[in-house]
């Protein structure tokens, strides 16, 4: 399954559990945390750039770790639909984005050739030169446009592609392990709450059932096959449904992340 076909899985299962639940208030609950914050805009003309309170700030390549991060100072919120050229063609808030939306954003922007998430914007933990701003997965430092050094690389949004191709898998060999290019996570009996959540790393969006012993995953057929004989009488099955990815805050993603899975989120620990 491609990686639009998994978004859009996600959002419509998303969508569907929140209609089943009464109390589903996310919208409340992300309203009542950001309300002391300051909202951020993206430049519509190019893409590497937002503002923060008056000033215009270009976005950099450079990268610090979720534990680099300081205060929660503002958000921008934006699911960014942008041409090969930086300039953003359309815009949806990512509170509020559904299957449907997701849908009208790339139908209404067939041209565009890339989707970003754009999310909150942080304070830089022990300097006031630049900001860190939530993007694609990945916390980039800010500065102030007519401050950037012709040493500092801008944020290359056309990476995003690579990016996503480079994306986390069911192993095929065993269903409770995670890979990452050449990285085997193993997730645990060891669950993650909300609060220890970093930034989002990747989608999922597929369901497996397999042997309880061996961990393989059981294929279409051998879930419709007949075991007429009762030869696998003795067979324990189990069924996992993954969800996102996400980093664990404190924690380097290249040792352990989170991943949810039935709606829990676990451990997953590099092997």
């Amino acid at each position: 399954m491609n990686k639009s076909k998994k978004i859009m899985l996600l959002l419509l299962f998303t969508f569907i559990v929140c209609v089943a639940l009464a109390g589903c208030t996310l919208q409340d609950r992300i309203e009542e945390y950001s309300s002391d914050k300051e909202q951020c805009y993206l430049n519509t003309e190019n893409v590497t750039r937002f503002s923060y309170k008056g000033n215009d700030y270009t976005i950099l390549a450079d990268t610090v770790s979720n534990g680099g991060l300081g205060e929660w100072i503002g958000y921008i919120r934006q699911l960014a639909a942008i041409d090969e050229n930086g300039k953003i063609l359309l815009q949806e808030n990512v509170e509020t984005v559904t299957f449907q939306s997701l849908a009208d954003l790339a139908e209404k922007a067939p041209e565009a050739a890339y989707i970003i998430p754009f999310l909150n914007v942080y304070a830089a933990p022990n300097a006031d030169d630049y900001l860190i701003v939530d993007v694609n997965g990945g916390y980039h430092k800010a500065v102030i446009s007519k401050n950037v050094k012709d040493s500092d690389t801008v944020f290359d949004f056309k990476k995003t592609e690579e990016s996503i191709n480079d994306s986390f898998e069911v192993n095929p060999e065993n269903a409770t392990q995670l890979l990452w290019g050449g990285t085997v996570y193993q997730v645990t009996s060891d669950m993650v709450s909300d609060d220890e959540l970093g930034s989002y790393i990747d989608i999922l969006a597929e369901s497996v059932t397999f042997d309880t012993e061996t961990k393989i995953p059981l294929s279409k057929e051998d879930l419709s096959k007949i075991d007429w004989y009762g030869e696998n009488a003795g067979q324990g099955r189990e069924f996992w449904f993954y969800t996102d990815v996400y980093e664990i805050y404190g924690t380097d993603k290249a040792e352990a992340v989170a991943v949810n899975v039935n709606d829990n989120y676990y451990i997953a620990k590099r092997q």
